[in-house]
């Protein structure tokens, strides 16, 4: 087994630090409890920001879209608007229900 050394130098001062040493001391430990299930939470937080972030990329792009169709509804020549000839109360008008019934001999 080969023993890793690291020197830390820290001005003039060095400090030999043994890893294996120190891990083999750290290794019958128990952790704290809240690393339980850490790995969880984490990939749980990553999923959501990730579901966020496609939701708010769909509403620019849908806005970005209503944008577009809006300028160009408004810039695309158009057939302006004939208005027809208002319907007096004098004469019955084609579709009323009386002449439908009476037909158009009898008005």
């Amino acid at each position: 087994m080969a023993l890793a050394r690291v020197i830390v130098a820290d001005g003039d001062d060095e400090m030999a630090t043994d890893i294996d040493e120190t891990l083999r001391a750290l290794g019958p430990l128990s952790g704290h409890p809240a690393l339980d299930g850490m790995e969880g939470r984490v990939l749980a937080s990553i999923d959501a920001r990730r579901a966020e972030a496609v939701g708010s990329r769909m509403t620019m792009g849908l806005a970005a879209g209503a944008m577009l169709i809006g300028a160009a509804g408004a810039t695309l020549p158009y057939k302006s608007a004939v208005a027809s000839t208002p319907v007096t109360f004098a004469e019955p008008g084609p579709l009323a229900p009386s002449s439908l019934l009476l037909g158009a001999g009898e008005r």
